[in-house]
This record gives structure tokens, C-alpha cells and sequence, in this order.
């Protein structure tokens, strides 16, 4: 074998094996455009409003019991159809981190419809808001399936549009049911002036915006955030460089992030 004819075979093994450990290699499963054949519908009903849902069991090799993570979609999958909420790139990159990572989890995607809001708040007696709903969902969950760890219940939303919508929706469930959640996540949406900082702290919580979302930047957020951690709570604010709404809801679940907020348990 002459010198040449070696030097190109050593480079040849050289070049497979740095393709085959590097980090950058398909090792990792790419994230999918879809994942309806993951899920399976169903409905809940609560003082009269039906709120449809899809949810999703991630099961792993480990002991113990399943984490719920509740994702609230943002506006643009508002509607009745029961599939909205799943194709959003958002809830799939949600989807793909509890997979590939083994987090032994039941995954659930309720649907807001056009005539509610996630973040409403109650007006009278009679108004049934999408906060109560939730809580009723959240209940019949933990009753209908004993394997779910009450300890470890996480609301994650994200706002695509003009409006609170997802991200709305975690600080209006964090601040009505201070008690309930390990954890939550908020993205693009900052907290209205009827959110208590009180009730907020008594449970970790992300928040993720853009840098030029002038939909979510606050006035109040800096005082709010003084207000929570000044009662001892934990509040992480991460200001990133999309320059839209949709780019941030799509880049925000990253695994740190979503390593970050699971780490937590009541």
C-alpha cells in the first residue's frame, strides 16, 4: 500500500468517525411537523361550557409517577375543533422535549374557544371564566388517573398574537390557584394589574419575551417581580432577540428553560 493510498484511507476513517461523534449529528430526533398520531381527544364539561381537550401519556423506563404539564395555546388556535392547539409549532417543540428527554409525563392541550379568553377574570356570580374550567379539568385528572403526581403539576402558555391568550393564561391560573402548580412558564405576556404578586410567589415561574414585543412589555412588570420575590418567591425573567411574537413562542422551549421549570416539585 503506498503512501498516498494511506493517507487518503486514514482520512476517510478520520472524517466517518468525527461525522459519527460529533455534536451537531442526527443523533438527536428531529422535531416533527406533526405529532396528531401522539394524541387523543377528549371533553370536559363545567357548569354548562364544554372545554375540548387532547392529551398525551410519555412513558419511560422510570419509577414513580407521571408529571402533568398543562399547555395553554395562544390565540391563533382558538376555536371548537379539538386540533388547533396540537399543530402549533410551540406545543410541538413541548411535545418533542418530554419525548426525547424520557420526562415520564402526561401531556395535556385543552382548546380555549373564540368566546373565552384564558386570562379572563371573573365579572359576576354567573360567569363561568376558563381559570374554573381548567381547575375542573386539572381535578378530574388527578381523580380519573391515579398514576399523575399531584406534586408535580406544571402550566406552561405561550401568546402567538395580539393578545395574553397561553401566556395570559398562566399568570391568571398561578394568581386563582396559588396552591395547585409546581411550576409555570409564561411566554410573551406579562401579568395585568389584577394578578396578585402574592399568590404568584408561592410558586417558580418563567417568563419569556422579546426584546421589541410591545404587547408584552409591562410597565408594572419590574415592581411586580420586586413584589414576588420580595414574598419569597422565584421569578426568571428572560428577555430574547425574536423580533416577533411567533419567533419567541417557537424559540422559547428550550431544553434549559424546560429543565429549569421541572426541576420544581410542591
Amino acid at each position: 500500500m503506498n503512501t498516498k493510498f494511506r493517507f487518503l484511507v486514514l482520512a476517510l476513517v478520520v472524517a466517518i468517525f468525527s461525522v459519527q461523534c460529533s455534536p451537531n449529528s442526527t443523533d438527536t430526533p428531529q422535531i416533527p411537523t406533526t405529532v396528531e398520531q401522539h394524541f387523543k381527544a377528549g371533553t370536559h364539561s363545567f357548569e354548562g361550557v364544554t372545554l375540548p381537550y387532547q392529551e398525551t401519556t410519555i412513558q419511560t423506563s422510570q419509577t414513580g409517577k407521571h408529571a402533568l404539564v398543562v399547555v395553554l395555546h395562544g390565540q391563533y388556535a382558538n376555536g371548537s375543533d379539538n386540533k388547533s392547539q396540537i399543530n402549533q409549532e410551540a406545543m410541538i417543540r413541548i411535545w418533542h422535549y418530554l419525548s426525547t428527554n424520557n420526562v415520564k409525563a402526561v401531556m395535556l392541550a385543552p382548546q380555549c374557544s373564540v368566546d373565552h379568553a384564558w386570562d379572563e377574570r371573573k365579572q359576576n356570580s354567573k360567569d363561568v371564566t376558563m381559570s374554573e374550567c381548567l381547575r375542573s379539568l386539572i381535578d378530574s385528572f388527578i381523580n380519573k388517573k391515579p398514576n399523575i403526581d399531584a406534586s408535580r403539576i406544571y402550566i406552561v402558555g405561550y401568546s402567538d398574537g395580539n393578545e395574553p391568550a397561553g401566556g395570559g393564561g398562566v399568570w391568571r391560573m398561578l394568581s386563582d390557584y396559588s396552591d395547585l402548580f409546581a411550576g409555570g412558564m409564561s411566554v410573551a405576556a406579562d401579568p395585568d394589574n389584577t394578578i396578585s404578586a402574592l399568590n404568584v410567589a408561592k410558586t417558580p415561574v418563567l417568563s419569556v419575551k422579546g426584546i421589541t414585543d410591545i404587547h408584552a412589555v409591562a410597565l408594572t412588570l419590574d415592581s411586580f417581580g420586586d413584589q414576588v420575590r420580595d414574598a419569597g418567591g422565584t421569578l426568571r425573567e428572560d428577555i430574547v432577540e425574536e423580533r416577533t411574537r411567533e419567533a419567541v413562542c417557537r424559540e422559547a422551549f428550550s431544553k434549559e428553560r424546560l429543565d429549569w421549570l421541572m426541576q420544581f416539585s410542591k
